[in-house]
């Protein structure tokens, strides 16, 4: 937001597949913005704040449900991976419902290394990891401009913490691991011995028209 030169009194889109968080707390701490979700996954079962409207379905196919709602200053997909299927149609859909003016963020892991995950889920890890590269061929193919940069942040986190972030499917190579179940996530955290400790990088994309 500080490279809009604002940060309030925006209307935003979270298009990310997980649980939405990173949006919610832009709109819990700057209430005069208006946030709308749309994700295919599961409603988070807390409470949002009043400045927020969600809405379950595809992007991809159901962006017309939230049309009335843009267009947007700021767009945000956390955890962009290949789960989404296609990227090139994602972007010129996003480019669509974006203002004049507007940005859009994405966050992408790299393929290696991963986050600590049972290592069933590696290969599906790495095979749904979007590159650099890729991201930004996608973004040339919608004519938007880009701007990108990565960031690494050193993470402590206890184990039962880890295990129920595991759980609530905010990774698409766990969640789509079909062998990668409770147990298996349960028995990878409770070997671990104290806390998870690791290196979080993230790769930041800025789009723009």
């Amino acid at each position: 937001m500080d490279k809009m030169g604002k940060s309030d009194g925006l209307s935003i889109l979270d298009v990310s597949e997980e649980a939405c968080l990173f949006a919610l707390t832009l709109a819990e701490n700057h209430p005069t913005n208006k946030l709308t979700i749309m994700t295919s996954s599961v409603r988070p079962t807390f409470d949002f704040p009043v400045n927020v409207q969600y809405h379950k379905g595809s992007i991809l196919r159901n962006a017309d449900s939230i049309a009335q709602s843009g267009p947007f200053d700021l767009i945000i997909f956390n955890e962009i991976s290949h789960d989404i299927g296609d990227i090139d149609g994602l972007f010129k859909k996003l480019k669509t419902l974006l203002k004049d003016g507007g940005q859009i963020v994405l966050f992408s892991r790299p393929k290696n290394p991963p986050l600590p995950v049972p290592d069933i889920c590696l290969m599906l890890w790495r095979k749904l990891a979007a590159t650099k590269e890729e991201l930004l061929a996608s973004a040339n193919a919608a004519q938007l401009n880009s701007t990108c940069f990565s960031a690494a942040v050193p993470i402590s986190v206890d184990k039962v913490q880890w295990e129920n972030i595991l759980y609530s499917g905010c990774f698409p190579a766990v969640k789509n691991t079909p062998k990668c179940d409770e147990r298996t996530i349960r028995d990878f955290c409770v070997s671990k011995s104290g806390k998870f400790e690791f290196e979080e990088k993230l790769l930041i994309v800025m789009l723009r028209k």
